[in-house]
Order: C-alpha cells, then sequence, then structure tokens
C-alpha cells in the first residue's frame, strides 16, 4: 500500500522532475496532485569551493494528473 499523502514523511516533499521521451505535461497548476512512474536519480557535483552538492530527481515516464 502506498504511503498516505497525510504522513508526515511524505507531505511536503518537493522534487524536481526532469521528463523523459515524448511524455508532455500541460496545464499541471503548482500544487496539483500527479501521479508519476519513473526512477530516482541523485545528481552530485561540486560547487563553489570544492563543496560537494547533491540533489535527488524524478526521472518520469508517466505523469497522471489526479
Amino acid at each position: 500500500m502506498p504511503p498516505s499523502p497525510s504522513d508526515p514523511a511524505v507531505s511536503g516533499c518537493l522534487l524536481p522532475v526532469v521528463v523523459l521521451g515524448d511524455t508532455a505535461v500541460t496545464g499541471v497548476a503548482e500544487g496539483s496532485e500527479v501521479e508519476v512512474e519513473g526512477s530516482l536519480a541523485e545528481r552530485r557535483w561540486r560547487g563553489p569551493g570544492g563543496v560537494q552538492q547533491s540533489r535527488y530527481e524524478i526521472l518520469a515516464r508517466v505523469i497522471r494528473v489526479m
């Protein structure tokens, strides 16, 4: 069973979505609930002063507006 959106460990999580292939997303307003199929990727790089930085991205194959 997927986690509940009201679960504090899940709620409010914002991740950049990188759309792959021919997937088109139009008319999605900020705060809209969506379902995403894809994979999670971590990008790592060295920023100014050699500081290690990272971020997580969702590599989306399918996006459904709920």
